[in-house]
Formats: structure tokens, sequence, C-alpha cells
């Protein structure tokens, strides 16, 4: 059983049951009831649900996807975690159907923890990463 003190292993066990063993009964026990995400260009996600919505739609996408955890930085009850995500392809994802190709999109999460879970989170991915690696006809202009 997870320290459910210790603020980093609570965000090692959200990322090892919820995306490495598809544990989503974790969501749970993990989230508050009033969570919400702030979650860059995919909006704001809010409770347990929201946290289920954006994991079953990126296992939708990516069947294999996974997380590994790179860096993990606290201050204080807030985890700041690294990840790259890696996956293949394997259904639509942002209107882009099934591709074959595999990925590999670096992300950050700012997590807040208390009372033993996730309160609060500012997610964002590198989504122009992952939509050239999905061959998405991506301009990105010279600075």
């Amino acid at each position: 059983m997870t320290d459910r003190t210790d603020p980093v292993a609570v965000i090692r066990e959200y990322y090892d049951r919820v995306w490495h063993r598809h544990d989503t009964d974790a969501v749970h026990e993990l989230f508050a009831e009033g969570y919400v995400n702030h979650a860059g260009a995919r909006g704001t996600l809010k409770g347990p649900e929201g946290i289920l919505t954006n994991y079953r739609n990126t296992r939708s996408a990516f069947a294999d996807g996974t997380f590994a955890l790179e860096m993990l930085v606290t201050e204080g009850n807030k985890v700041t975690a690294y990840y790259t995500m890696t996956g293949t392809h394997t259904g639509p994802f942002m209107g882009i159907p099934a591709t074959g190709a595999k990925v590999s999109v670096p992300g950050i999460g700012i997590y807040e923890v208390r009372d033993g879970q996730i309160q609060e989170s500012w997610v964002v991915r590198d989504t122009l990463v992952l939509l050239k690696q999905l061959g998405a006809d991506v301009a990105v202009p010279a600075t």
C-alpha cells in the first residue's frame, strides 16, 4: 500500500496503477471528487470521471500507450512530473485515423496532493510533436 501522506508516492501510484496496470478503479481512490485538471488545449477535466474520460480517449487512440516518469520534483504538497508518453497510434485521434505510427511525446504535469488524493493539476503534453509524428501537415513558423 502506498503511503498516501507522501505526495510523490501518490503520483507514482497513479501512473503505475492507472497507466501501466490499467486499474481504472484506482482513479476514484486517487482523485478527489472536486478534482480539477487544467489540461491546456484539452480544456478543463473535472472529477475522477474527467480523468477516466481522458484515460479512455487516450487508450482508444494509443492502445499500448504508457507513460515513463522521467523526473519528479516536489515543493510542499505539489509534485511536478516530467514524463514521456509512448505508444502506437491504433485508433482515431484529433480527427486523424489510425496510422500505426509509433509515438514518443513529452509532457509535464503539476499535481497538488492533499489528504492522500490528487486535488488539482496542470498538465500539458507537446501536442505539436505528437501531431507531427502522426504525419499531420503542421507548419511551424521559423523563429
